[in-house]
C-alpha cells in the first residue's frame, strides 16, 4: 500500500455548495492565547451542556482553519466534515482543506494534526473508524483510506465500484466477524488485517434498502427509509420497527451514531438547513432543528454559539458522535462543531 498526499488522490469539492475559503495567519507551533478568535490561553475543559440548547464547541463565526493549538470554545475551524471518537478519549475531526485532521481532548485542547499534509476529499467523508494509530475513512465516492493520527499522512486502501445507491450516508463497523462497510444500500467486508486493510469484497446486505447503520449496545442498528432494523453482532435480525422522518427534520440522512442503547442519533441535512433526531424502537424525536439565518453578517457567520435547539441555526450537519456524555455534531456550512444534551438511551 502506497502512502500518498491526500490531494494527489482526491481534490476538495464540497457536497452541495462550497462555503468561502478562509485566509488566516500562518501556521504556528505555539498555543494561541488571549483572543476570542483563537481561544483562551489555557484549557478550561469543555463547555457545559445545557438541556434544550445547541451550543458551539469549535468555530468562531469565521472561515479560517484551525491551524495551531487552541482551547475551546471559540477556536477557528473551517468546514468540519467528519467526527469520530478516538484513542485517549479524544474527539477526532476532519476540516476541509489543507489543515484537515484535528483532535480535541476532554480538557478542551484543540490540536491540528495534518500540518502540511492535505486531507481533502472529492466527496465529503461519510464515516470513519478510529484505531490506535490511524483513522479509517469512507468517502462519498466510495474511496477508502487510512489517515495516520500522528501526522495526517494518507494511505490509499481501495475505491468501491459503482455508486452508493440510496442517499449519502455510510458506516464502517468493526464486528467479531470482520470489519464491514455500509455504503448506501451496498455492503462490503474489508480484507486484510483490521488495523491495515488491503481491499474490500462485496457482502450480502443484512437489510435491504439500508440508508445508514451504526454500532449499538447490542450489535448494529440499520435505518431504511421506513424502518429501524436491529441486528446482533453477527448481523442477524433481532427486531424491526417502523420509523418516519419527522417533518421538521429537513433534507436527507447524512450520518448516524449509536445512542448507547439500541437507538440512533441521526443527522439530516439539506442546503442551509438540518436536524438532529433520536430514533428508537418507540419512534423519532427531534433534538435540534433549524436553518442558517440569512441576515447574519458576514454571510458565513451562523450566529450559533448558543441557540434554542428546536429553533437553531443548523446549516449542513454532516456527522454526529456521542462523546463525553454529549451529542457532538459537525456543521460544515456553519464552520462549527456543536453540542447537545445526550437523550436517554433506548
Amino acid at each position: 500500500m502506497r502512502a500518498v498526499r491526500v490531494t494527489a488522490v482526491l481534490a476538495a469539492i464540497v457536497l452541495t455548495a462550497t462555503a468561502c475559503d478562509g485566509g488566516g495567519d500562518d501556521p504556528g507551533d505555539e498555543p494561541t492565547t488571549g483572543t476570542s478568535e483563537t481561544g483562551g490561553g489555557a484549557p478550561a475543559g469543555l463547555p457545559d451542556v445545557a438541556e434544550g440548547r445547541l451550543t458551539r464547541i469549535l468555530g468562531n463565526g469565521g472561515t479560517d482553519a484551525l491551524r495551531e493549538t487552541s482551547y475551546v470554545p471559540d477556536t477557528r475551524l473551517a468546514e468540519p466534515m467528519l467526527l469520530a471518537t478516538g484513542p485517549g478519549d479524544a474527539l477526532i475531526g476532519l476540516q476541509r482543506g489543507q489543515e484537515g485532521l484535528f483532535t480535541v481532548s476532554p480538557d478542551g485542547t484543540a490540536q491540528p494534526v495534518s500540518g502540511d499534509q492535505s486531507v481533502a476529499f472529492s466527496d465529503p467523508p461519510l464515516a470513519a473508524l478510529a484505531g490506535a494509530e490511524s483513522l479509517l475513512v469512507l468517502a462519498g465516492d466510495g474511496a477508502i483510506g487510512r489517515i495516520d493520527l500522528a501526522d495526517g499522512a494518507f494511505s490509499e486502501v481501495t475505491t468501491l465500484p459503482g455508486a452508493p445507491g440510496d442517499g449519502f450516508a455510510g458506516a464502517i463497523l468493526e464486528l467479531p466477524g470482520g470489519t464491514y462497510v455500509q455504503w448506501g444500500s451496498s455492503w462490503w467486508t474489508l480484507t486484510g488485517p483490521a488495523d491495515a486493510p488491503t481491499g474490500a469484497e462485496p457482502a450480502a446486505p443484512p437489510v435491504e434498502g439500508s440508508v445508514v447503520a451504526a454500532r449499538t449496545a447490542g450489535g448494529v442498528a440499520v435505518l431504511t427509509a421506513t424502518e429501524l432494523v436491529l441486528l446482533d453482532e453477527s448481523l442477524q435480525e433481532i427486531g424491526r420497527h417502523p420509523w418516519t422522518q419527522p417533518a421538521d427534520a429537513p433534507g436527507t440522512v447524512t450520518a448516524a451514531t449509536g445512542d448507547g442503547g439500541d437507538g440512533l442519533i441521526v443527522a439530516t441535512s439539506e442546503r442551509e438547513a438540518g436536524a438532529v433526531v433520536h430514533v428508537t424502537p418507540d419512534g423519532a424525536t427531534v433534538l435540534a432543528t433549524g436553518f442558517k439565518p440569512s441576515d447574519t453578517s458576514p454571510s458565513t457567520d451562523c450566529d450559533n454559539a448558543d441557540t434554542d435547539a428546536l429553533d437553531s441555526h443548523l446549516a449542513q450537519p454532516l456527522s454526529a458522535v456521542v462523546w463525553q456524555d454529549r451529542v457532538v455534531v459537525a456543521d460544515q456550512r456553519c464552520n462549527s462543531v456543536l453540542q447537545l444534551a445526550l437523550p436517554d438511551a433506548a
